[in-house]
């Protein structure tokens, strides 16, 4: 059985974002750097033959050359496993790239051009193809028209590209995939992992083993995939499992605040989500919704620095809106401007609603809010719905 480690798109280097303090930020630079050396790792556990790596392996402009020639070193630890490199956009193959600067074991081999290029496995029945990038932008379909050479070798592509028809990233057509014939494309660019049979084809991005942003929630890994031939043809069955690497992940919650009436109360809401040890080994994004009394005070910047020591990193998002009390102006003596607006409002949407017409009585209701935003807020405030 032929058993192979996929990843891609590690960009080591990558400058991280600005919301992360000095400490916190060199603590996801060098896990983001030391992730290849996990996953060479999980090779070995798993008696990996094959280690493929698609792409965006470094930052061209920020990478340090000590961290590639301590990943030739790495790499050079495991001679037993063959290990293919595509350069991608991140790190293209150009004359001053880092993939020059150092001297790669017997054991790598690096797609250093915009063509095709084939490295027989004999030992195995293998051929593996692959291109790497040499600019920064790359609109050719380069996959238009290829085949592999033998159909009866387990045929792999490596490359770096985007799954679309048109794209500046290197366009691939799922059409030029199937009509390949190749039984395994391993692809980078997509930081989400994702698998895809196209044809006969295994189509698999394997994503960032790292969240390198808050865009880059859930799990984070790369793929351990398997091949067996069938005996009776030529073909093969291919399977891909799902490995989880990363060492933290970027968690995306709503916490409604509707009801919570002191900032007391708001902090202890937040601190109720997720125990002790998640909170502190993960990024959150906490959207804050529902209603909220305006009246009540919400720094949330301010927030945030309280209880940065609870949260590897948080980020809170403004999400709820104004709620306010109605009672004083439903009252029939309350002869603001307010008052008759919002008891005007309140009958139209009792109307509504006693002539069975819901949305009419949705309208009104939204009506009456954004003209109390209006008024109270200075600006329309957006709600999903209210009840």
């Amino acid at each position: 059985m032929l058993r192979i480690v996929h990843a891609g798109d590690i960009h080591a280097g990558r400058p991280l974002s600005l919301e992360l303090d000095r400490e916190r930020g060199y603590v996801r630079r060098r896990e983001i750097e030391i992730s290849l050396w996990r996953i060479v790792e999980f090779a070995k556990e798993e008696n990996a033959q094959i280690i493929l790596l698609s792409g965006d392996l470094f930052e061209h402009i920020y990478t340090r050359q000590s961290w590639v020639k301590d990943v030739s070193l790495l790499l050079g630890t495991v001679p037993g496993i063959r290990i293919f490199i595509s350069p991608g956009n991140h790190d293209p193959m150009l004359p001053d790239s880092l993939y020059r600067s150092v001297q790669w074991p017997d054991n790598v081999t690096i797609f250093a051009s915009d063509n095709f290029a084939k490295v027989s496995l004999e030992d195995i029945g293998v051929d593996v193809y692959g291109l790497g990038w040499v600019s920064f932008t790359e609109r050719r379909r380069l996959v238009q028209g290829f085949k592999p050479e033998r159909a009866d070798r387990f045929n792999i592509v490596l490359l770096h590209g985007d799954l679309s028809e048109t794209s500046t990233y290197l366009p691939i057509s799922p059409r030029d995939i199937e009509m390949s014939g190749a039984d395994y494309f391993a692809l980078g660019h997509y930081h989400a992992p994702t698998v895809r049979d196209i044809g006969r084809t295994k189509v698999i991005y394997p994503g960032c083993p790292e969240p390198l942003d808050f865009g880059d929630k859930g799990e984070r890994g790369i793929y351990f995939v398997t091949a067996e031939p069938v005996d009776w043809e030529e073909d093969f069955v291919v399977t891909a499992e799902f490995v989880p690497m990363a060492s933290r992940l970027v968690r995306e919650e709503e916490l409604d605040v509707t009801g919570i009436d002191t900032g007391e109360k708001i902090r202890n809401a937040i601190l109720s989500v997720a125990s002790p040890d998640i909170r502190k080994r993960d990024m959150w994004q906490l959207s804050l919704t529902g209603r909220l009394d305006p009246d009540l005070p919400l720094e949330l910047d301010v927030l945030e620095q309280e209880l940065r020591d609870n949260f590897f990193h948080l980020r809170l998002l403004p999400k709820f809106v104004p709620d306010y009390d109605l009672d004083p102006l439903l009252d029939p003596s309350n002869k603001s401007l307010e008052a008759r607006f919002v008891r005007t409002l309140k009958e139209l949407e009792r109307q509504a609603l006693k002539d069975g017409d819901d949305r009419a009585a949705k309208v009104a209701n939204l009506a009456m809010y954004y003209g109390l935003d209006a008024l109270r807020q200075g600006e329309i405030i957006a709600r999903r719905r209210m009840t």
